[in-house]
């Protein structure tokens, strides 16, 4: 009597192996085209936030020095005889390990003098005095040299 021997094979074919890969890259595929802009989102948010922060910041410090405090801005602006200037190097100084560029990572992102028109200075919070005015601009969207990429406030010394 002759047994016959029952095929029994368990496993994927190579064909059904390969139409799940490609479903599976189908699918990758969409959700980089719908969640691939989450990382811009957040860094153009991330800037508009810190400009925000620093230009209230800078408004409350002025405010102390008015109470009659004699520093601001932990401890980095002297109130009395202070300057648009000084105002703007004791930001930079108080800020330089709070606020990171969310563009680029390594660099802090309040600085003192600089542009906010080329894209090289998306994210940058750029400060300068003029007479007894302190500018804070920045680029908060690429390509900044779009005005409705940018903003920019003057701040009163008081």
């Amino acid at each position: 009597m002759k047994v016959m021997k029952k095929n029994n094979n368990k496993g994927f074919s190579l064909i059904v192996l390969m139409v799940v890969i490609v479903i599976i890259g189908i699918l990758a595929a969409g959700y980089i085209q719908f969640f691939g802009k989450g990382a811009e989102k957040a860094m153009i948010s991330k800037s508009k936030d810190g400009y925000s922060k620093i230009v209230d910041w800078i408004g409350v410090e002025m405010l102390t020095c008015s109470m009659a405090e004699t520093t601001a801005m932990g401890g980095n602006l002297t109130c009395a005889n202070r300057t648009a200037a000084t105002v703007v190097s004791a930001t930079v100084e108080a800020a330089k390990n709070d606020q990171k560029n969310p563009y680029e990572t390594q660099s802090a992102a309040v600085t003192s003098g600089g542009n906010n028109t080329a894209d090289s200075d998306a994210g940058f919070i750029r400060l300068s005095a003029s007479g007894t005015d302190i500018i804070v601009k920045t680029c908060h969207t690429k390509p900044c040299d779009t005005e409705e990429n940018r903003n920019e406030r003057t701040i009163p010394l008081q």
